[in-house]
């Protein structure tokens, strides 16, 4: 089981129902060795990406979850911004790739100040020791509608994980593989 911090108790209430859905699953099906990180400060602007899954050998996994619908929130999108259905009308937001995408940066580029986690030398030297990614999470969403919906055109489709595949019927061993 991986370790949430904070904890599942302290966090719950501000959660999304998408969000708390993905904490269920990620500590259930998680091995022990997986520390995740729900809406903590990070990097030197403070941001808070929705997750961060740290994994002593896959390295660190930064995922933005949006509880949006296609066609009652997602209104239309390209690579860099979104039209969606706020509660006071549409508006533009960041591509939530893009969105954890730059979290992520963030977090690399102060974690490549600390000099034990970055290569020494060679090709890679001053970069980070260990691999780095970032995806999105629709919890309302099925690969199916993600594809019919044309969403794969606006976002990587390997970097996405939706709701049929974070259902409680996963295998862990699934899960995990579509998270890396």
């Amino acid at each position: 089981m991986a370790t949430l911090i904070p904890s599942m108790g302290s966090c719950v209430s501000r959660m999304t129902s998408g969000e708390k859905r993905l904490a269920e699953r990620l500590e259930a099906k998680l091995d022990d060795d997986y520390l995740l990180w729900y809406d903590v400060p990070m990097g030197p602007r403070n941001t808070h990406p929705d997750f961060c899954v740290l994994h002593p050998r896959r390295g660190i996994l930064v995922l933005e979850v949006k509880d949006w619908k296609l066609g009652s929130t997602i209104l239309n999108g390209d690579k860099q911004n979104w039209e969606i259905m706020g509660d006071s009308g549409p508006k533009t937001v960041i591509n939530p790739l893009e969105q954890a995408r730059q979290y992520t940066h963030q977090v690399v580029n102060a974690l490549e100040r600390d000099k034990p986690l970055v290569q020494a030398g060679g090709p890679h030297a001053g970069k980070l020791a260990f691999p780095w990614s970032y995806g999105v999470v629709l919890p309302n969403m099925t690969r199916k509608q993600f594809t019919d919906g044309q969403l794969h055109r606006v976002m990587e489709a390997h970097r996405v994980l939706c709701q049929d595949e974070m259902a409680e019927r996963v295998e862990p061993e699934e899960l995990q593989g579509l998270l890396w």
